[in-house]
Parts: C-alpha cells; sequence; structure tokens
C-alpha cells in the first residue's frame, strides 16, 4: 500500500501484529449497518459510461419501485411506508410484468403463478424478487436509438454531456458573432476583428444542421419508453394502452415539438441565405429569428431546474398577475386621460386649464415657462407632448412601470400632481401582485429543495431496503464483499478499542468485491480508489490501496 502512515481494517477478524494497529469490536448493529452498506453500493444505479451501452439490464431498484407502487395503489399507503409485510394481489403481479415485458420487447410471456410459491394468491417482495433474479430482463437499444439518446439526453453518458457543453459553446459563439456582426465596424469591413466572424457563424451554422440532422433521421426508431424510466414505471404500473407508435408518427411529433421548432427556426435564416441571394426587410426579420437559438440554452441540466421553477411560479400566479395587468390597465387609461385633460386637450379651459388648440401649428399649445414682463407673469406657450389619449397613455405606462424615459414630461402644475399621483399609484399597486408573485418564487423554490430532499431519502431507503433484502435472499453475495476502511494509526498502543478511532484520522474506504470460485482455490491482487464516508466524515478523499487476497476453499464443507 502506498502510504507512509499505518492503517487498519475496522472488519479484521484475525490477530494482528503489534505495529499494525488495534483490533475495533463492533456492535451487531454497527455490523448490520455496514453490510447493508457494502450491498447498497452493488445494487445502486449504474454509473455513467462514456458511450451509452447497447443493452443495460433492468435495476433491481426498478423492480422494488414496480413493488412499492403497486403496493402503494393496492393498498392506499405512502411509498415510503411499504413494506415486506404487504402483499400484492397475484392479478396485479400478472398485469403489470406483462406489461413491462410488452414495453421492452420481451414477447416470451409471463405467468404469475409460476412465482407463487406458496399458492395463496399474493405476492411478497421475497417472490417478486425471483423475477428479477431469474429472468434478467435488459433494455436492448438500437443503434439509432443510441445515437439519439446522446444528442437528447445530456445526462446518459459523457459523450452526451461533452455534446451537450459543446452545443450550449456553440450557441453562444453563434449569437455573439452574430450580434457583434451588427455593429458598424463589421458592416463596413474596416475592422480586422470583425473579418472571422462569418467563418464563426459558418461553422456554428454546420454544427447546428449536424446535430439537428442526425436527431432527425434517428427519432423514428426511438420507443417512447427508452430513456424515461419514469415514464417506464407510470405504464408499467398504470393500465392505459402501451403505445408503440408508427415511425411517421414519431417523426411527426419531433417536428412539431416547440423545441425542435426552435431549432428549425434558428437553422433556417442561415440555409434560406446560402441557398438563394434573399434580401429585403422581411428576409431582415428571418434572420433575427436566428437568436432564438438562445433559448436552446435551457435545455441544459444545469438550466433547466431554473425554468421550471420560473414556470410553475408564473402559473400558481396567475391569479396575482391578472389582477396586476387589470390595475395596470385600468391606471394607465385614468391617468393617461388626466394628463390630456391637464396639459393637451380644451376640456378644463372653461377653468383656465388644460391646454388650447393652434390652428396654424394644428397641435394643443400648453404653458412650458412663465416670464415676469415687469407687472405681471406670462406664459410661454409650446406644443403639448400629450396631443391625444394614447400618447399621454404611453407616458402614464412609462411612467408606471417605473422605467422613466424622460421624452414626455408635464409642465403645468396641474400637470405635474397628475404626474404625482401616477408614481403613487405605481407604487401601491405594483409592490402588492409582486410581494405575491415573490412570496410563490420562493414557495415554489422550497418544494422544488424539499422535493429533491424526498427523492434523495427515497433512493437511500429504497437501498437499504434492497440490500437488506439481498443479504437475506442471497447471502452468497454478501461472502463476496469486502469492506477495507483506512485509519491513520495514531502511534497509542492499545489492545482493542470498543469505537472506532477519532473522525479526524479516518482516510478513506474501499468497497471490494471478491473474484473467488466455490472450490477452485486462487490469489488475486488488486489496486482500489479510496471513496469518502459522509457518515463518519464530510471531506474529500483521494489515494488508492493495493492488497492481495488468497482463497482456499475447505475440502469437504460445502
Amino acid at each position: 500500500m502506498p502510504m507512509d502512515r499505518k492503517s487498519v481494517a475496522s472488519s479484521a477478524s484475525s490477530a494482528c501484529p503489534a505495529d499494525s494497529g488495534y483490533l475495533v469490536s463492533s456492535p451487531p448493529r454497527l455490523q448490520h449497518h455496514t453490510r447493508v452498506r457494502m450491498l447498497s453500493s452493488k445494487v445502486r444505479a449504474k454509473r455513467k459510461t462514456w458511450l451509452i451501452p447497447a443493452s443495460q439490464p433492468v435495476e433491481l431498484l426498478f423492480f422494488r419501485a414496480i413493488f412499492s407502487e403497486l403496493q402503494k395503489r393496492q393498498h392506499g399507503r405512502s411509498r415510503d411506508a411499504c413494506t415486506d409485510d404487504k402483499k400484492i394481489s397475484l392479478e396485479a403481479f400478472q398485469i403489470a410484468m406483462e406489461r413491462l415485458f410488452f414495453a421492452l420487447g420481451e414477447m416470451d410471456g409471463f405467468d404469475a403463478r409460476k412465482y407463487d410459491v406458496n399458492g395463496d394468491g399474493s405476492v411478497t417482495w421475497s417472490e417478486f424478487f425471483r423475477v428479477y433474479r431469474e429472468t434478467e430482463l435488459t433494455i436492448n437499444l438500437s443503434l439509432w436509438e443510441r445515437v439519439y439518446l446522446t444528442f437528447e439526453h445530456p445526462d446518459s453518458s459523457y459523450l452526451s454531456q461533452f455534446l451537450s457543453n459543446l452545443v450550449l459553446l456553440t450557441i453562444i459563439a453563434s449569437s455573439l458573432s452574430f450580434i457583434l456582426g451588427t455593429m458598424t465596424e463589421c458592416k463596413m469591413d474596416t475592422a480586422a476583428w470583425c473579418r472571422p466572424l462569418k467563418g464563426v457563424e459558418l461553422f456554428c451554422l454546420l454544427l447546428f444542421i449536424i446535430e439537428y440532422a442526425l436527431r432527425l433521421c434517428t427519432c423514428w426508431a426511438v420507443r417512447p419508453v427508452v430513456g424515461d424510466q419514469a415514464k417506464l414505471l407510470e405504464l408499467v404500473v398504470g393500465f392505459e394502452a402501451i403505445p408503440r407508435g408508427h415511425p411517421l408518427r414519431r417523426v411527426l411529433a419531433f417536428l412539431l415539438a416547440p423545441s425542435n421548432l426552435v431549432d428549425a427556426a434558428a437553422i433556417l435564416p442561415g440555409l434560406v441565405s446560402r441557398v438563394t441571394q434573399a434580401e429585403g426587410g422581411a428576409f431582415v426579420i428571418l434572420r433575427l429569428v436566428r437568436l432564438t437559438r438562445i433559448l436552446r440554452a435551457f435545455k441544459s441540466p444545469a438550466l433547466s431546474e431554473a425554468v421550471r421553477v420560473i414556470s410553475m411560479t408564473m402559473q400558481q400566479s396567475t391569479q396575482a398577475l391578472y389582477i396586476l395587468a387589470f390595475n395596470l390597465m385600468l391606471g394607465v387609461v385614468i391617468f393617461g386621460s388626466l394628463m390630456y385633460m391637464a396639459e393637451g386637450g380644451p376640456e378644463l379651459n372653461a377653468f383656465r386649464l388644460g391646454g388650447t388648440w393652434n390652428d396654424e401649428l394644428q397641435a394643443y399649445m400648453r404653458p412650458v415657462d412663465w416670464t415676469w414682463n415687469g407687472k405681471s407673469w406670462s406664459p410661454e406657450w409650446g406644443i403639448s407632448d400629450f396631443q391625444s389619449i394614447p400618447e399621454a397613455c404611453w407616458w402614464a405606462i412609462v411612467t408606471v412601470t417605473t422605467t422613466g424615459y424622460g421624452d414626455k414630461a408635464p409642465t403645468t402644475v396641474l400637470g405635474k400632481l397628475v404626474g404625482v399621483g401616477t408614481m403613487l399609484f405605481s407604487l401601491v399597486i405594483l409592490a402588492l401582485p409582486v410581494g405575491v408573485i415573490g412570496g410563490t418564487f420562493s414557495n415554489v423554490w422550497e418544494e422544488c429543495d424539499q422535493e429533491k430532499q424526498a427523492q434523495e431519502q427515497q433512493l437511500k431507503r429504497d437501498l437499504k431496503f434492497v440490500a437488506h433484502e439481498l443479504s437475506r435472499l442471497e447471502p452468497i453475495v454478501m461472502s463476496r464483499l469486502m469492506l477495507i476502511e483506512v485509519w491513520h494509526d495514531e502511534g497509542v498502543q492499545r489492545e482493542r478499542q470498543e469505537a472506532r478511532p477519532p473522525a479526524s484520522s479516518f482516510m478513506g474506504e474501499a468497497k471490494i468485491q471478491l473474484d473467488i470460485e466455490k472450490d477452485c482455490p486462487c490469489s488475486r491482487i488488486c489496486t482500489v480508489p479510496l471513496a469518502p464516508n459522509p457518515e463518519i466524515a464530510k471531506r474529500r478523499i483521494s489515494g488508492r490501496i493495493t492488497l492481495q487476497y488468497d482463497w482456499t476453499p475447505e475440502i469437504g464443507r460445502a
């Protein structure tokens, strides 16, 4: 072991030399917990690979999810409360397994009576487990499905994640090149840094076309349940018809999907500009559609959660948004009309207020300033900014939304009073719905966090349950697993200790599956990486250990 510190495995069961540490006496509860944790790593969800494999075994955790869901629907219990003490009916078991076999393309059929060992017309988890052990179901993916999933699901493999990041960088580069290309220096072709932009845009366009074409040419072969385990679970335990889908329907569904419409809109202008030398206002608008490719960034897993939270917030805040829109519309009309009467129209001329019509200029005039003529103040008249109620409503919109362009402003006392009223109205009216929306956003974010934590806790419960049942139903599996905990020897000489050393001396652990046969002696050398254990110490662990184990079966014993 390439370490300069001494270490000892807590599972040691034989005498150790004096300079190699000390034995730890683990209580039975800790030993059981350690066995469950070791088996949990064995049944944990599959790890990500560089390429999507052609055949993926159906995980034991998925069978556990089917059993728990059937329990919940039959006995009305929540999934986290489902245990092995409740059975499921043989009929529900038959239907669920038939649907699973059909969805995965297994046409051999399924007979539930084969697994009802005691013949009581119901199935326990032990009997349910036999299906996983004996059938060894797999999800077989065609080449077309693997290519499609590589581009469509960034979390399916390392290559998928790399391509997703590449597409995201391409979107950013393409959008920046388009934006910078609208600068005067680039239009006049006077700056050297503008010349590579066309090449960047062409390269990005080619990548977009290749990515879109590959997904379009492979979508016809993708089955609806492939790549979505939650959807497969819902189909297995549900009663609706399992869709097979005609290839033409799959292509049509792909073309009409909103995200794919955005992709097509981002590619089309570039293709049209290179096939035809189209110009004019309509084509300029078509070129601007290329900016919609920025929306593709929201397909990234890093941004999808934030988009989902915002979408849920807007859905739950529709009532507040309706109230906000109605109050804004009402306020804009009222204060726009008041401002028009105060500084534009002749409605208040009887009170020596408002504007006056100038036949020569064909416009309403208003006092824009006051001058002293030696005897009294006289107004200086100018063209009013509020010639109609729609123009005054534009000023009201800018003021109510606290934008304040400054292109229109009142000059009379009455107009300024209307302006003050508009500002106070916006402060009061906008504060109430915005506060409601902000509170809803906080609640939705908290609910999403709680949902994620609940999913993690459910996964831990399922792992512990499945590992416990696996050790009970297949004890031979446990005999081939070894857990090595590595601790720093502090040099304190002890013969035995009733607890683990301090967490500060924990250096990591390694789980090893022994490659041994029942009747064949063997000797193996293996090198495994050290892994952290948050239950002992939450810190980063690195390093490897190399060990040798010898297996000599006892003759004459099973």
